[in-house]
């Protein structure tokens, strides 16, 4: 049997550990595209990537504190969105993906919070090597989700009290409410959670199941719009539609099989513990910018972000891929390399990929996006002689740049081309 655990409101409950006045009342968690990362000035920005097998996308943090007006207001522009917002939010029609103004327009009393990513990483971190104790396989699908494989761990009759107890342990152990779903596939453990929240447990065993499919197609994870949109089409419109479609979603090929297997139960999907990431990326949406020079600026800037985060898990990518998001358009593009990987000639080379991939240079942009992948790691490859001394000589800049960046933040070294 497989378990999925959902951690309830996460980053509200996560603030909620440490400020008792947020409890009970509608409280949310508000985002917007990092609001500092462009900023000629100097923040103290730090950031931490760590490479294990825990869901830990780069972190950033910097000395000074955001509050409500420096992260939410920009002049007398409110921006962001909601990301996390309690259930006493929800109950007066607040939801994740609404804006912060539309939010506070609803509730005028409500609590906005700017995201403490370091607050949540931490109890993330420490809530996976906790189950990992209580669980020996578990697999961490997101920051606030693990799915666990209790086969022969538990006895299937003894399975729901020891959810259970979980369950409470965790709220004891963290103060952090948790919902669990329990099933014999991976995917039906999932969808059982949704029946669980809040802070509940749910099992939903293979004999049952279709008494709960007469649902909407879209509350299945997994299922996104451009399918739920597909199979609307077909006059699809709930679950109990799909287990009796088989033959319509099986010529949808592998996504139509994938999908009907999931929602009937008959995928068997293993929990794997995560490995080594596969790709490290950095991406920024703005306000849109029509100064080519302002965004040749902000390249290299996320250029230097993601240089850092090589340098510290000390790997070689041999992958770039590079994109561009207009207002009503993208442009993208994948180029593959083989260097000794160092800032200036990944800097260049990113400032490259800006040029030829900004084919709409009318257009304004809102969007950056860079992404490394295909690592090779304590390798030997067979370098280009030409480029062999100078890279060397910048990789050996690049090491003693990173531990000042390591100490002082990575804003303390910068390009010419970023303040100029």
């Amino acid at each position: 049997m497989i378990l999925h655990l959902d951690l309830d409101a996460f980053f509200v409950s996560a603030h909620r550990v440490d400020d008792k006045t947020l409890l009970g009342i509608p409280v949310v968690v508000g985002g917007r595209s990092d609001p500092f990362i462009f900023d000629k000035g100097f923040n103290r920005t730090r950031v931490s990537c760590d490479n294990s097998g825990a869901f830990v996308p780069p972190l950033f943090e910097r000395d000074k504190e955001a509050t409500f007006e420096s992260f939410f207001k920009e002049g007398d522009r409110l921006r962001g969105i909601v990301i996390t917002c309690s259930y006493e939010a929800r109950e007066l029609g607040i939801k994740t993906g609404m804006s912060i103004r539309e939010a506070l327009s609803i509730c005028p009393k409500l609590k906005v919070l700017p995201p403490n990513h370091t607050l949540y990483h931490s109890y993330s971190k420490a809530l996976h090597d906790w189950i990992g104790l209580q669980i020996p396989v578990i697999e961490q699908y997101s920051i606030d989700e693990f799915f666990a494989d209790v086969s022969g761990w538990v006895e299937e009759d003894d399975i729901l009290e020891f959810a259970i107890r979980i369950k409470e342990d965790i709220l004891k152990e963290f103060g952090l409410p948790i919902s669990i779903g329990i099933a014999r596939s991976k995917w039906i453990a999932k969808f059982a959670t949704s029946y669980a929240k809040p802070y509940g447990v749910k099992m939903i065993l293979p004999d049952e199941l279709e008494k709960y499919l007469d649902v909407p197609v879209e509350v299945f994870p997994g299922i996104g719009r451009a399918f739920t949109k597909k199979l609307h089409e077909y006059k699809k419109f709930t679950l109990l539609d799909i287990k009796n479609s088989k033959a319509l979603l099986y010529s949808f090929k592998k996504n139509g099989r994938d999908i009907y297997d999931r929602v009937c139960g008959l995928e068997r999907e293993k929990v794997v513990p995560r490995g080594m990431r596969e790709s490290i990326g950095i991406s920024r949406t703005f306000d849109a910018i029509e100064d080519r020079q302002e965004l040749e600026r902000r390249a290299v800037i996320l250029s230097r972000h993601l240089v850092f985060m090589i340098a510290q898990l000390d790997i070689k990518p041999t992958t770039l891929y590079f994109g561009i998001s207009y207002e009503y358009a993208s442009s993208k593009k994948q180029v593959t390399f083989n260097r000794i990987f160092n800032e200036v000639f990944f800097a260049g080379l990113c400032l490259d990929m800006f040029r030829e991939v900004d084919i709409y240079k009318n257009s304004k942009v809102i969007k950056i996006s860079i992404n490394l992948r295909n690592f090779v790691q304590n390798q030997k490859s067979e370098y280009s002689l030409f480029e062999y001394e100078k890279d060397r000589k910048y990789k050996k800049l690049l090491d003693s740049t990173t531990k000042m960046r390591e100490k002082y933040g990575i804003d303390i070294l910068r390009l010419a081309k970023e303040i100029s």
